[in-house]
């Protein structure tokens, strides 16, 4: 796959990474410029279009193979990690299904169905290669979240709710991952593909394309790189690091809790705050 914006000098080579839904779209361009980089590659996806792609890998010099799995159901692609290259050091979650509709006519299944892939699959992916990833002592876990988890929207209450709870998978494993050398993060991608087609507007889709992901996603994976807890939100070639903010707050129940705002990053952050320790606060300059 041709590639248009120009990748950071990452140099993968000797790590293995997974690409969790790699057939197409986002998957297909991260397994594309991954191989550039020189990582030997896991491809999965739950259709035959999986093998064409690490094929494709192959003929141009790269190293991929490909299985054929549910999000759900990650053991062959762990099975095939360690008896083709011998460990895990990368794992890019990306699969995932849309069921929009409004609340009020939501049923339960298209909740669940939603809900499972995105959130039960991240889980499930995350949790088959922490123990490859704790025998080598590191790794880097990749998850994707999106702007509906962040902020909500319309007719999509059971994405956003998986996406929202995908931050909160994130952010537990980077704390747990730290004293066995693994790191996590999660890719908020803006980027046409057949998920977003059907919504973005004729110059979203020539703006935002897949290709434009790749330059933030691939330091996530860097052997060398100390990031872990982070959102990072990108598209169109522009990217930040997303980040919670919070009013500095009033003891009175009252409506407004002031001008001033810090920045929590743990949970003993709100319970230091509720405390009224000062020692806590991340106070914004």
């Amino acid at each position: 796959m041709a590639t248009s914006s120009p990748l950071p000098s990452v140099d993968l080579r000797g790590s293995t990474v997974v690409v969790v839904g790699a057939s197409r779209g986002l998957g297909r361009q991260y397994a594309a410029d991954l191989a550039r980089a020189g990582a030997n590659l896991v491809l999965t996806g739950r259709g035959e279009e999986v093998v064409s792609v690490a094929q494709a890998i192959r003929d141009r010099g790269g190293a991929a193979v490909a299985v054929q799995c549910d999000i759900r159901d990650p053991a062959p692609f762990v099975d095939a990690a360690l008896s083709e290259y011998g460990g895990i050091d990368g794992l890019v979650v990306n699969a995932g299904i849309v069921r929009d509709r409004s609340f009020a006519k939501m049923t339960a299944e298209e909740w669940s169905d939603v809900v499972d892939v995105h959130l039960g699959g991240s889980f499930a992916c995350a949790r088959a290669v922490w123990g490859p990833m704790t025998d080598r002592g590191r790794g880097s876990i990749v998850l994707t979240t999106s702007g509906a988890g962040m902020h909500g929207a319309f007719g999509q209450a059971n994405y956003a709710a998986a996406k929202g709870g995908i931050i909160g998978l994130m952010k537990t494993l980077a704390i747990e991952g730290e004293r066995l050398g693994i790191r996590a993060n999660a890719i908020a991608p803006m980027a046409l593909t057949e998920m977003t087609d059907g919504v973005f507007s004729e110059r979203m889709k020539e703006r935002l394309q897949p290709d434009q992901i790749s330059p933030f996603l691939l330091p996530l994976l860097d052997p060398r790189s100390t990031r872990t807890g982070e959102i990072v939100e990108c598209g169109g070639g522009w990217g930040a690091q997303m980040r919670w903010q919070r009013s500095a707050g009033d003891r009175a129940a009252a409506a407004d809790f002031g001008p001033d705002f810090d920045l929590p990053r743990t949970t003993a952050d709100s319970l230091g705050a509720a405390l009224g320790d000062p020692r806590t606060m991340y106070r914004m300059t």
